[in-house]
């Protein structure tokens, strides 16, 4: 049996346990859309490899002192394709960057800080809203987004992006 056997069966030994508390007709959220391999973005969904890695490098304690739990892990994560979406700021990319969702891919990536706003014609908005009302005037009125850019519609209204 190979090593990454081994540790899947670890992993699903350990979940099976986590859920025997539960009547048999509960299930996870992130777990039942995983096994029925629809993708949501709220879920972090990661191959079984990637799974196991994060598992074992948590199992280690990386101090003398057990009482410190502090980790921290350099990863290399790939850049994104050209249609990402749901970016955060992490540790997991460098400076300057943000860890988003490749929705090409539906894998972790990284993408640059997008200093402008995008062209109006990439937002691809419809403008049918007879009266619109702007979410912003100014770039600080969207410091709960991600790019904190108070960006036009071109539809006589901003968003934040």
């Amino acid at each position: 049996m190979n090593y990454s056997k081994i540790l899947l069966t670890v992993f699903l030994t350990a979940l099976t346990s986590a859920y025997s508390s539960f009547p048999s007709t509960h299930i996870d959220w992130c777990l039942y859309f995983q096994r029925l391999q629809i993708y949501k973005p709220e879920c972090k969904f990661y191959d079984d490899v990637d799974l196991h890695v994060e598992r074992e490098i948590r199992s280690k304690p990386i101090s003398p002192k057990p009482s410190q739990y502090s980790l921290q892990i350099q990863m290399q994560m790939q850049q994104c394709s050209t249609h990402y979406m749901y970016c955060t700021a992490n540790y997991q990319c460098g400076e300057g960057q943000l860890r988003c969702i490749d929705m090409i891919r539906y894998r972790e990536c990284c993408a640059p800080i997008r200093r402008d706003c995008p062209p109006v014609t990439h937002l691809n908005f419809r403008c049918i809203v007879s009266e619109p009302v702007s979410w912003c005037d100014e770039d600080r009125d969207c410091h709960t987004t991600p790019q904190q850019k108070c960006c036009p519609t071109g539809c006589n209204y901003n968003i934040c992006i």
